[in-house]
């Protein structure tokens, strides 16, 4: 593994990790259905594999809890209604369970739309990196990623993850 990733493992291990939308839906909905994981039928989850999904459990299993933010559960909520019917019942059954395991912080929409970053991030984004001296943000959004690194705050491109696979 690259020394940044694990490096920003060990540091955020007790802390835990605050993915991102995408990544947090293919959690929900490969936790309910691996089947769903791309299939092609689910655009959102298309191009993730299975082995995405099993890369993201070895990687949430580092980690002691995990948080996430209003922000971002709208958003997974929001797409997981673009789902047919049947399994965005079951699914969205499933975020009640999701949401059970996990810590959701509580950040005011009007401050974090005060950030600098607000005006090119947009307001999950920005949520994000309100908290990301806190908790190890994962995202597989490369330009995300790159402008909260470029920026002095911590961040994870799942991307790299894959590359590596935790050698």
């Amino acid at each position: 593994m690259s020394s940044y990733a694990g490096t920003m493992l060990e540091k955020y291990k007790a802390r835990g990790p605050l993915i991102d939308a995408n990544l947090l839906l293919l959690f929900l909905v490969g936790t309910y259905d691996l089947r769903l994981v791309g299939d092609g039928k689910f655009n959102k989850l298309s191009k993730y594999t299975v082995e995405d999904y099993r890369l993201l459990m070895r990687l949430r299993a580092v980690f002691t809890n995990a948080v996430t933010t209003p922000h971002v559960l709208t958003e997974v909520s929001n797409l997981t209604c673009d789902l047919p019917e049947a399994t965005k019942m079951q699914c969205l059954g499933q975020f009640c369970q999701t949401l059970d395991a996990m810590e959701e912080l509580a950040l005011q929409s009007f401050e974090v739309a005060r950030r600098p970053e607000f005006s090119f991030l947009g307001l999950t984004d920005t949520a994000l990196a309100e908290v990301s001296h806190r908790f190890l943000i994962v995202s597989d959004d490369a330009r995300f990623v790159g402008r909260l690194n470029a920026n002095g705050m911590d961040a994870l491109n799942f991307n790299h993850l894959r590359a590596h696979l935790f050698e």
